[in-house]
């Protein structure tokens, strides 16, 4: 069984053009910024929680849900920003090679 390689597990190799890609973004940056929001709204309830005895399990169980969401949307960010970066890595390799292809046969 051939395991999958962890450095592009999460890497989106298929081709999507400009406008896709856009609003891709535009939908996880939504995503993330809710998470975003909403992981420290879950901390801040939790430890209101942790005040009562009798909530004090939910209070914990609070904290560790706005962790997870917290941590969960961080990712999800970061994970757009390494899309973004080989994208347009990508596009400034072809125009580089594209200009030296020029170059070249300027000379010849």
């Amino acid at each position: 069984m051939k395991l999958p390689d962890p450095r592009r597990m999460f890497v989106d190799d298929r081709t999507v053009s400009d406008e896709e890609f856009r609003n891709q973004n535009i939908v996880y940056l939504i995503t993330a910024a809710v998470m975003m929001i909403a992981g420290p709204l879950f901390i801040y309830h939790g430890f209101n929680l942790l005040t009562w005895p009798y909530t004090a399990k939910w209070g914990a169980l609070s904290i560790a849900i706005g962790s997870f969401v917290l941590v969960f949307g961080f990712s999800i960010w970061q994970d757009r920003q390494v899309q973004i970066l080989q994208r347009l890595y990508v596009k400034d390799a072809t125009e580089i090679k594209q200009i030296l292809k020029e170059l070249r046969e300027e000379r010849k």
